[in-house]
């Protein structure tokens, strides 16, 4: 059930704050919030194509500063697809870096939160990760992304990162689709140990 709700004022507040740590560094893969370095950066990472499986728009929620969207047009191009990039983010400064990534697509990335835009289109490919929103909002965050953002035939993929240096493992994002009445499609983990776990259902 879509609702009326707005998130926390406190959440926003959190998120619009990774925009300056991830603007402290130079480092693309820091901008990304990580900071395990290129080979672990590919090996968590890259498992997110598994779930994509024709050329298509792919939408990254909450993108950053658009590398991983370059990336995954890169690994997928070596597989033999074609991903025309799109990009949301809660700050400014990091679409703006996006921007000058990917210059061919800059009209493609947009500033805004997860929980209320309304996309100008709907896509083939929609990444988030769960903690766009506080775990009570999730289900209709899922709920709203099917609905509003992924096309008829689409694909919503929703990942968790665990931390390899905390010995945290990523949210089960699988246990909590299935127990709120999901159809899983499909699902991947990321990294050695495992410490990225995806799972993305149809539309």
């Amino acid at each position: 059930m879509i609702t009326n709700r707005k998130l926390p004022d406190s959440f926003l507040e959190l998120i619009k704050s990774l925009e300056e740590s991830y603007l402290a560094t130079d480092d693309p893969i820091r901008q990304s919030g990580f900071s395990g370095g290129p080979e672990r950066w590919r090996l968590e990472r890259e498992p997110i194509l598994e779930a994509i499986e024709t050329d298509g728009e792919l939408l990254d929620i909450g993108c950053a500063n658009g590398f991983l969207l370059e990336c995954l047009r890169a690994w997928g191009g070596k597989r033999g697809i074609k991903l025309t990039p799109f990009g949301l983010d809660y700050g400014a400064k990091l679409i703006e870096l996006a921007k000058r990534r990917l210059p061919e697509y800059r009209s493609n990335f947009y500033v805004g939160n997860a929980w209320d835009w309304r996309p100008p289109e709907k896509y083939r490919y929609v990444y988030t990760l769960y903690d766009c929103v506080p775990l009570g909002f999730l289900e209709e965050y899922v709920e709203r992304l099917l609905s509003r953002v992924v096309c008829p035939g689409g694909r919503l993929i929703i990942g968790a990162y665990g931390s390899r240096s905390q010995d945290t493992p990523p949210f089960d994002i699988k246990s909590f689709l299935k127990s709120h009445g999901f159809s899983i499609a499909g699902t991947v983990i990321g990294g050695d140990p495992p410490v990225t776990s995806f799972a993305w259902l149809d539309r």
